[in-house]
């Protein structure tokens, strides 16, 4: 069992420096030490601080997804601060608190944002290094991929050989996360694509050939999912780059339940840069830290993959950041680079569903003790059945198949109008960080301009998903279309407001500030209710459950509807963004964090504006990208000192 590969690791190495401290065990953090452990005469240390959970049903059993420990005790579960433009509610965000991070407790989706959207990153940073023709080789690298069987491609799985991983790895001890397909699909799945593609009463989309093509818009279909198919069991970021390798790599070690407390700096700078030398940390029920030095003579780095709320904590607790926020802590200000924690972006989720004649769903699972049982029992016999269904079938709306012509105009008119007023009030004080968030907008709004933004994702869940309780559903079945919003302008913050490294920190998403915001949202749950009465799944409709008659068909009654009951979809970035430095950017394209020699950062943090994606699979690409530049890096280093001893 991994569990005890690991808990042998758990031992630091007594009497050295680590080459490379990994702060975060999660996908960035993981790829990043597999990759980097590759070379034998390197030492890797990770620091996670969560447990190991791969031994948890509810991790490795798809159709357990969210149930168990998953957002208990494996989940951050950060608090927001009030939401002003959600009736003053505090909202949960989840993450993963766990070796493996959120891929332990996330719904499995493996999609790629559309092309432009990379391309807009490169051009955001003025490189090529970025786009969509310079990342696709990185997101290839970091799965293995199955391509769907006889089965899996009746009920609407299918593919694109040429943006896929290798079916098998090139050696059976590299990394890699597993993408496959499930061994059941609900008809819900199928009937939802029919619904959406449907010319006459549906919105005209097209079945997806792959939704990780990149040409996702307007597409309809079933993503593949971090699935190891050969037993239909989650493949995390644990299973996927840790398990393959870790009994050859005694290079490799992992230190479980251990809570960075901040990053330690030599007391001169190298080249007016500062270089870390050790990362503090405590080990649960420790009252004393401990440290793991770095090897800062032979080109040791420190990669900061604590996520998106948790890596500006660390970066803010070791005195970087805004410096007037530091010095009110007390925090010796090591370097004043005051977007650290800025520009917070997340996606937002919302529910139709309705009360449904179809004899299975997965509430047949709730309502039944006996049928559940069976059922997994059934999984563990032959891994089939519900409990082998993994999430579900999505389409990708353009914001012409929610709002019209002219009101779509009238929104990017008068945004283009407040482009400056929003920009000013989502920098926070920050003039760079104005520049940067104006230019954001500006991408934004020519995508919109174009027909080419993505503002929502609808998905279709074969049973209840929403905000009542499960003794509120009674004895029904139902089918939910969920809609996501993908695009937000809106921009918060999030910073640390206490000097312990056990404080969670404030968190503010600014969740629906922005008038755009908040048209295609309500746009977006209009259209997932008329899904739901959209033929083939008509057949199946009985009545609306939410929102409901009460909520009425107006836009006004869905936008009061959905201040109370939003909830975020947990697929936050930029809060250590790559921009240059001049648009506030944290971290410059090779991800190392302005003004630092050695420490860089590997999670969804550096992404600056959100993606059209769910995030795990670009965040394994981060990753990749990541270890080939401290490769690079190295590589360099040992070609000048040959060099130098050469002259």
């Amino acid at each position: 069992m991994l569990s005890l590969v690991v808990e042998a690791l758990l031992r630091p190495c007594a009497l050295c420096a680590y080459d490379y401290v990994i702060v975060g065990g999660g996908n960035g953090g993981l790829v990043v030490a597999s990759r980097l452990s590759e070379d034998p005469n390197v030492k890797v240390l990770v620091l996670e601080a969560g447990p190991e959970a791969e031994n948890l049903p509810e991790v490795y059993v798809p159709g357990l997804i969210g149930s168990g420990q998953s957002f208990k005790s494996l989940n951050w579960a950060y608090q927001t601060m009030p939401q002003a433009n959600l009736n003053g509610r505090t909202l949960v965000i989840n993450a993963g608190r766990a070796l493996g991070g959120s891929t332990t407790i996330n719904s499995m989706i493996m999609t790629r944002a559309t092309k432009t959207q990379y391309d807009a990153l490169g051009a955001l940073n003025n490189s090529t290094s970025w786009t969509w023709d310079a990342v696709l080789p990185y997101f290839k690298r970091s799965e293995i991929f199955t391509p769907p069987d006889a089965d899996q491609s009746e009920n609407g799985a299918s593919y694109d050989e040429s943006v896929r991983g290798p079916p098998s790895p090139p050696d059976p001890d590299t990394g890699a996360v597993k993408a496959g397909f499930p061994n059941f699909f609900y008809p819900q799945s199928e009937m939802f694509a029919q619904a959406l593609v449907n010319d006459q009463e549906g919105m005209g989309f097209q079945l997806a050939l792959d939704l990780s093509d990149g040409e996702v818009r307007r597409r309809v279909g079933i993503p593949s999912d971090t699935l190891d198919a050969s037993n239909n069991t989650r493949c995390s970021a644990v299973g996927g780059y840790v398990t393959p390798s870790i009994k050859q790599r005694p290079n490799l070690h992992i230190i479980t339940r251990a809570t960075v407390s901040r990053v330690e700096w030599d007391d001169r700078k190298r080249d007016g840069l500062l270089v870390a030398r050790r990362v503090e940390y405590y080990v649960d029920g420790d009252s004393v830290p401990r440290y793991a030095d770095v090897n800062v003579g032979g080109g040791g780095e420190v990669v900061i993959a604590a996520g998106t709320l948790g890596s500006p904590k660390v970066m803010e607790l070791s005195g970087i950041g805004n410096a007037t926020l530091l010095q009110g802590l007390g925090i010796d200000v090591k370097l004043n680079l005051p977007s650290v924690g800025e520009n917070l972006a997340d996606h937002m989720h919302t529910w139709a569903n309705a009360v449904s004649s179809t004899p299975i769903t997965k509430d047949a699972l709730r309502l039944n003790d006996t049928f559940r049982q069976e059922q997994l029992d059934l999984w563990y016999k032959s891994r089939s059945g519900l409990y082998s269904a993994a999430p579900r079938a999505l389409a990708l709306a353009a914001a012409s198949d929610l709002l019209s012509k002219d009101r779509i105009n009238d929104l990017v008119s008068n945004a283009r109008r407040d482009l400056d007023k929003y920009a000013s009030e989502y920098a926070n004080g920050n003039d760079a960080l104005q520049q940067g968030i104006k230019a954001q907008h500006e991408i934004a709004l020519d995508f919109y301009d174009q027909d080419q933004q993505i503002p929502i994702e609808f998905n279709v869940e074969p049973g209840y998903a929403g905000p009542t309780a499960p003794d509120g559903l009674g004895d029904k079945k139902f089918t939910t279309v969920s809609a996501i919003l993908y695009s937000p302008l809106s921009r918060g913050r999030s910073h640390i407001t206490s000097t312990n490294a056990a404080a969670r920190p404030a968190v503010d998403p600014a969740y629906w500030s922005h008038p755009i915001d908040v048209a295609m949202l309500v746009g977006g749950l209009q259209a997932a209710r008329k899904v739901l009465r959209t033929p083939p799944l008509d057949s199946i409709f009985v009545e609306e459950f939410e929102p409901g008659a009460d909520v009425g068909e107006s836009d006004e009654g869905v936008e009061a509807y959905l201040r109370g009951v939003v909830a975020s979809d947990n697929h936050e970035v930029g809060t250590m963004s790559m921009m240059p430095r001049s648009l506030g950017g944290v971290v410059d394209t090779e991800l190392k964090v302005y003004g630092t020699g050695n420490v860089r950062v590997a999670d969804a943090s550096i992404i600056p504006m959100p993606l059209s994606a769910h995030l795990a699979s670009t965040v394994y690409m981060i990753g990749e990208k990541v270890a080939d530049f401290i490769k690079d890096e190295r590589q360099r280093r040992g070609g000048a000192m040959l060099l130098n001893q050469a002259n």
